[in-house]
């Protein structure tokens, strides 16, 4: 992670966010060759943690703040420092005391901190924060304002952290994202919420007192593809369209269709379909054309999820006599089995990045999630408290992980740190990319 180049000058904060979208892991472009892709290739990269600089948060003096104190101001200061912290980006050093979030820092890996300035000031009722990034004793080499009030002050200060992390980390932290999951309603109804990413904002997303599961982001982040038994019968796929505000059925098909996946590149959804004994994986285009089998096995195929490059898919299968996590390419061939320990392993989940793969496996405690790289010869736990973890879903910068425990939302540090409940009840969480 390299810093920016130092300057001078001061920009200002937009709102509710000033930032473009930064994809941490661009696909890798794809060879044509007769009309057939070449094999993807995997490169091994092993790290001992994750370097994060140290970042010393400062006060603004006592006597320099506006009195009486402003309760916006308060919020943005307390939000700020939630934000910074949150991201596991920087090791933030608070006055007096340090917070440690976020995958283990690189031994060695220190140096002197890079200091957060703030100042504050009064506008017509309204506050006017100042924020400098400099290294100690030298001048700022960033400089940023903006303007807010008591109700965009949470907003204000979710975009200045976000803003700090880009420049001291290249990263974008996924502030913006949501998370949609699946919440319990009274009399056996489960709909669809969308949740901010901290678990502070929700938004009801489906009200049609049925049974809502498996939903999945479209990758432009304005739809979300759905399994639902709302038409009476069977499970059928719809999709959410978020900016238009309407759900349209995606097709109609004999049996049960569930747990649907989008391709990165928008143009495919795969899904688990069933009929009597046998479920498959299908692909279709998100206008219900192009539909075909993917896989043809009497074994159980499900929970489908798409490497970055929508090369490959991986998902379980139970065709060894046990449920497994396999991995295959786009077309259905080059089939590589990737656990082998353990009697039940299921919902496998993508990085970001394409470096790992999360996942569940059943052990004396309960479902617990671990991860493995995507040839399966590397496999860690996350989790390992009493009771089900279920349904990982990674965040869009690779460095969180939401999933399902004990009928709640939690999330959690990429390397299983600093976990924490984000909704009171929920299951089947899948976080969004960040809006373009």
């Amino acid at each position: 992670m390299n810093r920016r180049t130092p300057s001078r000058r001061t920009e200002t904060l937009a709102l509710p966010f000033l930032l473009a979208a930064f994809l941490l892991a661009p696909p890798a472009a794809r060879a044509q060759t007769a009309g057939t892709p070449p094999p993807e290739v995997t490169i091994e990269a092993k790290a001992e943690g994750f370097y994060r600089p140290t970042l010393r948060y400062l006060y603004p003096p006592p006597d320099s703040l506006p009195r009486p104190l402003p309760a916006a101001l308060k919020s943005f200061d307390d939000r700020l420092r939630f934000a910074l912290g949150w991201s596991g980006y920087v090791r933030l050093v608070l006055p007096g005391d340090s917070l440690f979030v976020g995958p283990r820092e690189i031994g060695g890996s220190g140096g002197p901190a890079t200091e957060l300035r703030l100042a504050y000031l009064l506008e017509q009722g309204k506050v006017r924060a100042v924020l400098h990034l400099a290294e100690p004793g030298e001048e700022p080499f960033w400089s940023g304002t903006l303007l807010f009030d008591a109700e965009s002050a949470v907003r204000s200060a979710d975009g200045s952290a976000e803003e700090v992390l880009r420049r001291l980390t290249g990263m974008t932290p996924p502030f913006r994202s949501r998370i949609v999951c699946v919440q319990k309603q009274p009399g056996n109804v489960k709909e669809l919420v969308l949740v901010a990413y901290d678990g502070d904002r929700r938004w009801p997303l489906t009200r049609d007192g049925s049974i809502a599961l498996s939903p999945s982001w479209a990758p432009d982040g304005h739809k979300i593809v759905f399994s639902s038994f709302r038409g009476g019968g069977d499970a059928d796929l719809y999709i959410a369209d978020l900016e238009a505000r309407r759900i349209r059925k995606l097709l109609t098909r004999e049996g049960t269709d569930a747990a649907p996946a989008w391709s990165p590149d928008g143009r495919w959804i795969v899904f688990a379909g069933s009929r009597g004994a046998r479920t498959d994986l299908y692909l279709v285009h998100p206008d219900g054309s192009g539909l075909r089998n993917l896989t043809n096995s009497p074994s159980i195929e499900t929970s489908p999820s798409w490497s970055p490059t929508g090369r490959d898919i991986v998902f379980m299968s139970d065709r060894s006599g046990s449920p497994q996590i396999y991995r295959m390419d786009e077309e259905g061939a080059n089939l590589l089995r990737l656990t082998y320990d353990g009697s039940y392993n299921a919902d496998p989940a993508w990085s970001p990045a394409g470096d790992r793969i999360a996942y569940v496996r059943l052990e004396a405690k309960g479902f617990q999630v671990r991860i493995m790289n995507p040839l399966g010869d590397y496999d860690i736990p996350l989790t390992d408290e009493p009771g089900d973890h279920l349904e990982p879903s990674w965040s869009p910068d690779g460095m969180k992980i939401s999933y399902g425990y004990r009928g709640r939302i939690w999330v959690m540090n990429a390397d299983g740190t600093d976990r924490r409940p984000l909704l009171a009840e929920g299951l089947m969480p899948d976080w969004s990319p960040l809006p373009e």
